[in-house]
């Protein structure tokens, strides 16, 4: 019945979108509950054991481990390189016109069967563990969005987060730490602008799809997150037809408290008052070329989202 299914509040898109940000700012509300990028958390926490959101390496997070003996009896019990190959067998964007066929291989199904009953089993167990309604997911991956829509015992609704392509493109070349990974310096990884553009292209397209797949969609643009926050959490609101209390909200101030989410951006270890600024600074320092062939690449659904003539 749909009162006992765990409902995931997924945020789709592609990288460098403010998925962070919009996961943490939902986490916040009462009742929600922020993991992050759950895709990931097979290779970097339960393999590598990197930090949660909370500080702590994952393996020492009495949240996680909670939640982890709730799915699985313990640490000890999970067979990692097991299930990583499995999940890595079925969730790729390779295996995305798979996951929107009805004609897929019987092995490619069992496969995704398998896996999905898994994630159903550790999204019920992060429900009772965190006792909230919502669980926030911002794995923001269109295959990982479609295994999502067809999961045992999830509710899905999707918010649709977009983000002008050429301030992601501008993001992609930044050089930054991954803090996460505590023992050495690794960096974020970079993306040139064909490739950028491309990905950028498909992941909106196919996290559109799922509009059709989820018990309920929403589009929401990072630019109007950050200009004027009330009013998108408030459409947000009305979506989920939840009234939401936002007294985290001043101005363009947010405060946020400690998390648990699995990965993301390097802000999710941030804390307290944070600025929401306009997403500007791409327009100042982009070099033209590149600008021009993002804008050349990407411009059908840069005017289908209203960014084309956008101030």
């Amino acid at each position: 019945m749909s009162d006992n299914k765990v409902k995931v509040l997924f945020i789709g898109g592609y990288g460098r979108s403010g998925s962070t940000l919009f996961d943490r700012m939902l986490g916040q509300i009462e009742g929600f509950f922020s993991i992050g990028e759950l895709k990931f958390v097979w290779e970097r926490c339960f393999a590598e054991d990197q930090l949660c959101g909370c500080g702590r390496p994952f393996k020492e997070c009495p949240f996680w481990s909670a939640v982890v003996k709730e799915t699985f009896g313990g640490f000890e019990e999970v067979n990692v390189k097991e299930v990583m190959a499995l999940k890595n067998s079925v969730d790729h964007a390779a295996r995305i016109p798979l996951l929107l066929s009805p004609y897929a291989p019987a092995g490619y199904k069992e496969r995704l069967d398998a896996y999905s009953l898994l994630l159903g089993k550790l999204f019920s167990a992060i429900k009772k563990t965190s006792g909230c309604e919502f669980i926030v997911d911002s794995s923001k991956s269109p295959s990982y969005g479609l295994i999502l829509s067809r999961t045992p015992g999830v509710e899905l609704y999707v918010i649709h987060l977009v983000r002008d392509s050429r301030a992601v493109s501008f993001s992609w070349q930044r050089k930054r730490a991954r803090p996460e990974i505590y023992w050495k310096t690794v960096y974020m990884p970079r993306r040139g602008p064909i490739e950028g553009a491309i990905k950028w292209n498909i992941s909106n397209l196919v996290i559109g799809m799922l509009r059709r797949k989820a018990k309920g969609y929403i589009r929401v643009c990072y630019e109007d997150l950050v200009e004027r926050p009330r009013e998108v959490m408030k459409e947000v609101s009305d979506f989920l037809g939840r009234p939401l209390k936002l007294d985290f909200i001043k101005d363009s101030t947010v405060r946020l408290k400690t998390n648990h989410t699995v990965a993301g951006n390097p802000m999710r270890f941030k804390h307290g008052a944070i600025e929401l600024r306009p997403d500007i600074e791409w327009k100042e320092k982009m070099p033209a070329i590149r600008r021009c062939l993002v804008t050349v690449l990407t411009s059908p659904l840069l005017f289908n989202y209203g960014y084309i003539g956008r101030k």
